[in-house]
């Protein structure tokens, strides 16, 4: 009764496609999940049939890489038996049972080291110690040892090596790993002990969303990953969060970088709006207008916290929150808490894996993004991901910022991101008519059997 009951009641939204992975047989698979695909219900729904299907709550870990995450997967998953945890969770606590003992773990501000010599570190440890050793390594260890600190490097390593030398670990029948494209070796490596003769896996990502490399991930662990254990690629296609206008720019974006799997986001939604770049003079003058646009936005969504302001990095930032402070307008300019109803401003590595009605990205100049360090075409092909993050994050509306003049009369060229996306400059004299006659309404698809058409003809 169970199972016919799910079928004929969880199942009837999904898609082809997605149906095709909560139901398969396949013992190993990798999931190409396209921004806005629905990747995480997907997670959740093959749980919930395999549940259903008399595997055990208990035999079923799932690794995700953010604390919101992995509580919004076991609110949906409605199971407490189920493991689900970030990679550091999962060992932290097995740690703490293996070792009958409280684990002090660091806090990074009150380390004697640069943020730098941290970063260098961790990425060190994340490689297994197969890179060159960084050259405070050994005096950041004896601090550690000496206060007996712990760094959350140091928790997946413990336990990496706990299984790997004692081959003693909890067997799972099935595990998921979500966000697969920033992995990194160690926890590939950590991974890998924990797949017994009868386990089944399950990784899902996104290359096109990889925007960690700086912090040691490895995107190519996907393909590391698929030859290793002959897993059958799925792929998830369409996309339910972005209209048609947003997802046109966002596949115009990424298709300049050099990638393995070829694929398009298409669209659920093929309602069109009218996406602008707006450029500046100044960081001030852009405040001003900005907060304008705002203003308008507001009247469009329903609270304030559907509208995002996202940057490269919080300098950037410094001009639009004293405006929005001067203008005794509330926003959040740290991790969104649930049903945040606040105005959000932050960098758009903090927004992966969030949506918005209205996404306003600022600083898009030569050299803030693409940042100065893109040097190469591996680092130049990581910041156009992180400008397609950005962009996929809206669903309704979409508007590029850069200035003329920055910091130290800095003068900037506009980001060649602006062009490869498609999106149409506006010129000073039409910027105020935009904002205050709000030309944000865009329009539907003339029929539904025309949207029904195009999605069939790209699946």
């Amino acid at each position: 009764m169970f199972i016919a009951y799910y079928k004929m009641g969880d199942d009837m939204n999904l898609n082809e496609e997605q149906k095709k992975v909560v139901y398969t047989n396949e013992r190993f698979l990798f999931l190409l999940a396209s921004a806005g695909s629905g990747k995480t219900r997907v997670i959740v729904e093959r749980m919930k049939y395999l549940m259903s299907q008399g595997i055990k709550p208990e035999r079923i870990l799932a690794i995700t890489f953010t604390r919101k995450a992995a509580f919004e997967m076991k609110e949906r998953t409605k199971n407490t038996d189920v493991h689900i945890h970030t990679f550091h969770q999962y060992c932290y606590s097995n740690l703490i049972e293996l070792n009958n003992q409280a684990i002090e773990m660091t806090e990074e501000s009150s380390l004697p080291f640069s943020k730098t010599d941290l970063l260098e570190i961790s990425i060190y440890k994340n490689s297994l110690f197969k890179l060159s050793k960084p050259r405070l390594y050994e005096s950041y260890q004896n601090h550690l040892k000496e206060h007996k600190l712990k760094d959350f490097d140091d928790l997946l390593i413990d336990y990496y090596k706990h299984i790997k030398n004692k081959q003693s670990s909890p067997v799972f029948d099935y595990i998921f790993i979500d966000e697969f494209q920033d992995t990194n070796n160690l926890q590939y490596e950590l991974l890998k002990q924990l797949i017994h003769s009868k386990t089944n896996v399950l990784a899902v990502g996104d290359p096109d969303q990889s925007i960690y490399q700086f912090r040691g991930a490895n995107s190519k662990i996907i393909y590391r990953f698929i030859k290793d254990y002959q897993a059958k690629l799925f792929t998830l296609s369409i996309n339910y969060r972005s209209n048609q206008t947003i997802t046109t720019h966002a596949n115009r974006l990424i298709k300049r970088n050099n990638r393995r799997y070829q694929k398009d986001l298409i669209p659920d939604d093929l309602s069109q709006s009218q996406t602008f770049h707006f450029k500046f003079y100044s960081e001030i003058e852009e405040a001003i207008h900005i907060i304008e646009l705002i203003k308008s936005l507001k009247k469009r969504v329903k609270h304030d916290g559907e509208i995002a302001v996202l940057f490269r990095n919080h300098e950037r930032s410094f001009e639009i929150r004293k405006v929005l402070l001067e203008n005794e307008m509330l926003y959040l300019n740290h991790d969104p808490l649930e049903h945040q109803k606040s105005l959000q401003l932050m960098t758009i590595h903090k927004a992966k894996g969030l949506e918005f009605d209205a996404v306003i990205i600022i600083g898009l100049e030569q050299g803030v993004l693409p940042s100065l360090q893109q040097n190469s075409q591996m680092i130049l092909d990581e910041e156009r991901r992180l400008m397609f993050v950005a962009i996929t994050r809206a669903r309704k509306y979409l508007y590029f910022s850069s200035v003329y003049h920055g910091a130290q009369n800095r003068t900037y060229a506009s980001s060649q991101f602006i062009r490869e996306s498609g999106v149409k400059t506006i010129k000073n004299k039409r910027i105020n008519d935009i904002i205050s006659l709000g030309d944000f309404n865009g329009y539907k698809a003339k029929n539904d059997r025309t949207h029904r058409d195009y999605k069939s003809s790209k699946l």
